[in-house]
């Protein structure tokens, strides 16, 4: 599978609500060989890894009001939902998000797995520790040298208003109340 190819999947799969479209791609994936859904996943990580920073960090903890590590990934998880032109546009310069974000939205993140839940109703194959090991090592057969979540060195403070401003202006303005 090409990286056109998986977000071609993500454009039409496209649904408003992001949990309907996750929905919606994981139908779309079930029906593909076992070894495309593997190749899928595997740009869905390297998306993963290109959006693990801290500014888009930074962005997420403004856009939901906080964010842990796995509100990061949820995260991370609905903005590749968003596909490739808002994707790429928010790794390079988070501030984008100021034009796809509703501040009136409780969260910005969707808890999804389309590989894995694809995977197992591709394979048929039983979604218990037997199952989760046979995905494991699938995908390690697949793609032997899948990277790691790149180290993030040093951070920010995300509570810091005058660093918000500076790092994402245009959030700030949305999110931030301008009396403090």
């Amino acid at each position: 599978m090409t990286l056109d190819e998986f977000w071609n999947h993500i454009k039409k799969s496209k649904r408003k609500d992001p949990d309907a479209h996750a929905e919606k791609l994981t139908a779309r994936l079930s029906k593909l060989h076992s070894d495309e859904v593997l190749d899928f996943g595997n740009w869905w990580h390297l998306m993963m890894c290109e959006a693990y920073n801290w500014n888009l960090w930074g962005a997420a903890y403004i856009i939901n009001g906080g964010c842990s590590d796995d509100g990061f990934e949820y995260f991370c998880r609905w903005l590749i939902l968003q596909g490739r032109d808002v994707f790429q546009a928010a790794v390079t310069n988070p501030d984008t998000l100021a034009d796809v974000v509703d501040p009136d939205e409780e969260f910005t993140e969707c808890e999804c797995y389309p590989t894995m839940d694809a995977w197992f109703a591709a394979t048929g194959v039983k979604q218990d520790d037997a199952g989760y090991n046979a995905l494991g090592a699938a995908e390690k057969a697949r793609h032997p040298n899948q990277p790691r979540y790149p180290e993030l060195g040093e951070g920010w403070d995300f509570d810091d208003d005058d660093e918000i401003q500076k790092r994402l202006p245009r959030l700030a303005e949305l999110y931030l109340d301008g009396d403090d």
